[in-house]
């Protein structure tokens, strides 16, 4: 029998979500800790998260957060580097830090009986890191020449331009990075004031989640966090909106470029919006699976693209509506063109059909369990509600809360958080070749040089 590659398969009943309970207590440091028992392997995964991200970078120093992070593992407590990771890997641990918007967290996974030293190990690089010059120095080396090779990259000088264009100078308007000037100008006790003004128990929560003991994980981390102190707290949610945007066409010139780099979107709601549910459900159809909408367009009947998505990148206080496609140079005016119609399409009454919607719905569902099945990814589940502040049940509601939601409401969504008439569009390509056929879009273009 030849199978039928052109008819989608009939999708099954979604597997409901059941998220563990989190047990909460505080230290007498003012930790707050939370736990998660889960006992199908035995090891555990610990993140300490806490509120103060990439937004809070200094105007004049972005990227300052991300490089705090990055400089925790090069020595901590009586250990160098070196010393440091090798402690690690005897014990079979894997460390990661990172900054993002919103939050900084410090990662550690390691085998279940292994909590004890492993917890001494995370207490030594929160509260007694080195910052020493000469990691500084290694660091910023190595951020240097990451800065170099990402400026090559047409997408990544698309998604610097992007974020800088769409949050202007809103604290979310700057990647992670930062940049070379930034980078050449930082002095350590930058990094050590900025560490010791966002780091401390009243701005953090230790998430541990695993085949661990409740008990266990409070007595050590009442051991080894005794006596943390500092006055940092978390980031309250008043902090402004960024501003609408303004429908300009910003072009970054690579000239003999073959294809064109795309970014078309805007300010959208924050990841705390009632219409958490209907924009994602939303971006399913439009951009957010292979058969949406968009992808079909420029992908199967235009055939100009590999592949085009759309994102709803919600963050604590506001987030970014984008489409991400790389085209054909000659092709960059008609998907631009293109993107713009399907955004507006979908806002006119009666465009979605309700079998788009079930088809959408589905796609969100059905393989939405397989998100909870580990240890690390109920830690990153739980980092999510101590983020965001979401209820404790917001992953078991999130499948019947797709389920339910109808044409209606989901065009309703669309009508009120697509703009696709003062969308910022973002081309990376050959201003020559594709200028012409830009302007006839009849929005100001203005010619740009994303600063790396």
């Amino acid at each position: 029998m030849i199978a039928d590659r052109f008819t989608l398969p009939v999708p099954g009943s979604p597997s409901p979500v059941r998220f563990p309970a989190i047990t909460r207590e505080t230290t007498a440091s003012g930790l707050d800790v939370w736990v998660i028992p889960q006992t199908a392997v035995p090891l555990f995964s610990s993140v300490l998260v806490f509120g103060h991200g990439t937004a809070d970078d200094p105007v004049e120093r972005p990227g300052l957060a991300s490089l705090t992070a990055d400089l925790l593992d090069e020595g901590a407590g009586s250990r160098d580097a070196i010393e440091l990771a090798d402690a690690l890997a005897q014990l079979g641990s894997q460390l990661s830090a990172e900054a993002s918007a919103d939050e900084t967290t410090i990662t550690l996974t390691a085998l279940s009986h292994q909590l004890a030293p492993s917890f001494d190990l995370l207490a030594d690089l929160v509260r007694r890191p080195h910052f020493t010059q000469e990691g500084l120095e290694r660091t910023r080396d190595l951020r240097m020449s990451r800065l170099r090779q990402l400026s090559r990259t047409a997408a990544t000088v698309a998604d610097r331009a992007f974020v800088s264009r769409v949050f202007e100078d809103h604290p979310y308007g700057h990647g992670s990075l930062g940049t070379s000037a930034s980078l050449a100008a930082t002095v350590i006790e930058e990094v050590t004031g900025f560490w010791d003004a966002h780091a401390g128990p009243g701005a953090a929560t230790l998430v541990v989640a695993g085949d661990v003991d409740v008990r266990s994980v409070m007595r050590e981390a009442a051991r080894v966090f005794d006596g943390w102190g500092g006055t940092a707290s978390r980031r309250s949610l008043v902090m402004r909106p960024p501003a609408a945007s303004q429908g300009i066409v910003y072009l970054a010139d690579r000239p003999g470029a073959q294809q064109s780099e795309l970014r078309v979107g805007h300010p959208s709601p924050s990841r705390r919006s009632a219409a958490f549910h209907a924009l994602v459900t939303l971006n399913a159809l439009l951009g957010g699976q292979f058969v949406s909408r968009i992808n079909r367009n420029l992908r199967e009947e235009r055939a100009i693209t590999y592949g085009a998505r759309t994102t709803f990148d919600m963050r604590r206080i506001a987030g970014a509506f984008s489409c991400d496609t790389s085209v054909q140079a000659d092709s960059t005016a008609l998907a631009v063109s293109e993107i713009l119609r399907e955004c507006a399409g979908v806002r006119l009454p009666g465009a979605i059909a309700k079998s788009e919607l079930e088809q959408s719905q589905a796609s969100l569902t059905r393989g939405y369990v397989r998100n909870f099945e580990t240890a690390s990814q109920l830690a990153r589940a739980a980092v999510q509600i101590v983020s965001f502040e979401l209820p404790d049940d917001v992953f078991d509601r999130f499948v019947p809360e797709i389920e339910r939601l109808t044409v209606d409401e989901v065009a309703e969504v669309a009508s009120a958080d697509l703009h696709p008439d003062t969308a910022t569009i973002v081309v990376v390509g050959d201003a020559a070749r594709c200028r012409p056929a830009l302007e006839e879009l009849g929005r100001e273009i203005r010619e740009i040089a994303p600063e790396f």
